[in-house]
This record gives structure tokens, C-alpha cells and sequence, in this order.
């Protein structure tokens, strides 16, 4: 077949060889259905681009040859491995899968008029092959580096609470004569104790969501009014008296209100974290027909709607909170999210330009107590 015939085909084919890849990818690649972000979706005409040319000009595409040009020297596959590492679902297989499937469906789609030949295939082969490459050292560098900096995150953020108690236990043994600093010291540490434990708890129980396992709740008569008044009396001390509750008394049911303390501490630390400072962090509670819906809103810039969906995934944060210098552990609305689901409720976000962003965590009213006595029993 003459050079000129496959590089058309491939002008020719860019839509139906995309279509076909992005459908497959979906189908067969567990992991495909949980992120926005396809990179190599985004990047694939121009890759297909690239090869049109090198079949037109009966050129290699291997490492050597694509690293000679300069246009091609930011690969498809250093984009596609590090979007996959930082979709923390991902494994490198299904990394190297994505890139199998768009080699059948180049072959399926480019063949369907007729036979390629030799040279062409093996144009065609070495491409792939060099993606393949640069997808898996990216996805492996990339992998390796958000991890580190979880370690070092988590290591900072638990010596706050530890070096708290610390130093409140050292107040007491220089004031033990004097009951009330003793006193004082002593709740700080307990404080500090219990936030260290939930720090764990939430590491424990978002490990154990993003393997795909329910949260194991543990249900008894509570009031969700209370928990979250004791929660911002916490948050004041250290944040200063900039949140404005609104609630109208007591709301009952049976809940694990542990879990939902948890769920609520990490969205007002989240809220503190990237709003606007010195501006009113709201929280609302309302308790409807069918479901009692919280809310917690700060002002600040909007979340972009499209990384919206990426807030709830382990370890994952939107691209412009990458691009600040705020840091986390990325598992907190993942545990939030955990623990809406593990109630049979629901966590969405509203941003908006000039209206701040809002957290909307929904319980059901009558289900939670069915759907947990379930849980626990199993």
C-alpha cells in the first residue's frame, strides 16, 4: 500500500478511531468511569497527527526518532501516565491496557478499508510501544512523588496534635500547684488526643473506601444539632469566632454521630483551609420531609466544575488547590463522601464566581437506621 493511502486513512480516521477508543475505554477499563480527565482523549488527534505524518513519510516513530522532535518530545504518553498516577484508582496495568485497546482499535478502524503493509504496521507498532513507555515511567514517577508528599503531609499535620499534648503535659508538671492551669492543660491534651485519633480514624476509614468497601456505622439516638454546636465551639478556639451556625434547634434521629462529627470537621476544615480569610464560614442545618441536609459554605474562588468530581477521590485534589500553597492529606471529602454513602445520602458541591462555595451533605430521614443495622449486622 502506498505511504500516502495509510497517512490519509489516518486523517480520515481520527474521529472514529477516538470514538471507538473512549467507548472501550469505558467498557473494559474498571477504572476509566471514575475520573474526567482523559489525557490521552485530549491529546489523541495530535498523536494521530504525528503518525499520519511519519506513515506519510515512511518514518520511525521509535524512542530515538521521536525524541529527535521537538514537537513530539512532550509525548501523549508522560500526559496520559501522570493523569492515570493521579487518579488514585488507577493501576498501572489498566494504564498499559488503555494503550493496548487504542492499538486494536488504530488496527480495527485503519484495516476496515483495506490491508496495511508491513512497514506501515510496524510504524504503527513502534509508536504505541514508545507510548506504552512513557505512560508507565510517568504513572510510575508521578505515583511515587504524590505519595512521598502524602507521608510528609501526614507526618507534619500528626506532630501538630502530639507536640500540642507535649507541651500542655510540661505546663503541668511546672503548675501542678495550681488546679485551674492543670485543668485547662489537661482538656487541651485530651483535645489534642482526640484529634489524633480521628486523624487516624480518618486514614483507616478512606483507605477503606477507596477499596470499595461501606463504612461499618454505629447507630444510636443522637442529635445532630448538638454534634455540630460542640464541633464549631472546637473549630472557635483555634480558628477564631468567624462561624455563623444556622439551625433551628434540635434535629433527632438515629445516626452514627461519630462519623458524622468527622464528616463535618473535615468540611469546615476544608472551608478554613481555602476560603477567603476573615469572612463568615455558614452552617446550616434543616431537617426536611426526607432528609436532613447540611451545609457548610465559605467564600473564596470557585472551584472549577469540571474538578469538581475529583474532590472525592483519595488523595486527589482540584488542579487550582495544587497550584496553591495549601496542604492536606486528601481524604477528607472522601471519608465525607464515605460516610453520606455509607447513610444512603449524598455529598454535592455548588461553586459559583462571586457566590463562594457550598458543601451539601444529605441524610436520609427514615432509611439510615435500616441501612445500618444492615451494615452492622453483615
Amino acid at each position: 500500500m502506498p505511504e500516502g493511502v495509510s497517512s490519509q486513512r489516518v486523517r480520515d480516521s481520527k474521529e472514529a478511531i477516538l470514538q471507538l477508543w473512549e467507548q472501550r475505554c469505558h467498557a473494559e477499563v474498571p477504572s476509566a468511569g471514575t475520573g474526567t480527565f482523559l489525557a490521552l482523549r485530549d491529546s489523541l488527534p495530535l498523536y494521530l497527527d504525528h503518525l499520519s505524518e511519519a506513515l506519510a513519510l515512511n518514518r520511525k516513530m521509535d524512542f530515538r526518532a521521536v525524541f529527535d522532535r521537538g514537537e513530539e518530545s512532550t509525548r501523549i504518553g508522560k500526559m496520559h501516565g501522570a493523569d492515570r498516577a493521579s487518579n488514585r484508582s488507577y493501576i498501572l496495568t489498566e494504564v498499559i491496557f488503555e494503550y493496548h485497546i487504542l492499538r486494536e482499535v488504530i488496527f480495527q478502524v485503519l484495516e476496515s478499508q483495506g490491508p496495511l503493509g508491513g512497514a506501515q504496521r510496524d510504524i504503527i507498532l513502534d509508536s504505541i510501544e514508545q507510548a506504552v513507555n512513557d505512560a508507565a515511567v510517568e504513572f510510575s514517577e508521578v505515583h511515587a512523588d504524590i505519595q512521598q508528599k502524602f507521608i510528609n503531609t501526614l507526618t507534619h499535620d500528626l506532630k501538630n496534635p502530639i507536640t500540642a499534648a507535649k507541651t500542655n503535659a510540661e505546663i503541668i508538671l511546672r503548675r501542678a500547684d495550681t488546679p485551674e492551669v492543670a485543668v485547662k492543660s489537661t482538656k487541651r491534651i485530651i483535645g489534642s488526643l482526640n484529634r489524633l485519633t480521628a486523624m487516624i480514624h480518618d486514614l483507616l476509614d478512606a483507605s477503606r473506601v477507596r477499596a470499595g468497601e461501606p463504612l461499618t456505622l454505629l447507630v444510636s439516638p443522637g442529635d445532630l444539632d448538638a454534634v455540630i454546636r460542640e464541633v464549631i465551639d472546637e473549630m472557635a478556639m483555634i480558628h477564631s469566632d468567624r462561624f455563623v451556625l444556622d439551625s433551628k434547634g434540635p434535629v433527632l434521629g438515629s445516626w452514627d454521630c461519630d462519623s458524622l462529627r468527622r464528616a463535618v470537621e473535615n468540611l469546615i476544615g476544608n472551608a478554613v483551609k481555602y476560603g477567603n480569610p476573615d469572612t463568615p464560614i455558614t452552617i446550616s442545618l434543616h431537617q426536611g420531609v426526607d432528609a436532613v441536609e447540611l451545609i457548610v459554605h465559605n467564600e473564596g474562588p470557585p472551584i472549577p466544575e469540571a474538578e469538581i468530581p475529583l474532590l472525592f477521590q483519595i488523595y486527589r485534589k482540584s488542579r487550582s488547590v495544587h497550584e496553591g500553597t495549601k496542604t492536606g492529606w486528601g481524604l477528607g471529602l472522601t471519608l465525607v463522601k464515605g460516610v453520606a454513602d455509607a447513610h444512603q445520602g449524598e455529598v454535592r458541591v455548588e461553586s459559583a464566581e462571586g457566590k463562594g462555595t457550598s458543601f451539601i451533605l444529605s441524610i436520609p430521614n427514615e432509611q439510615t437506621s435500616q441501612v445500618s443495622t444492615l451494615q452492622n449486622a453483615g
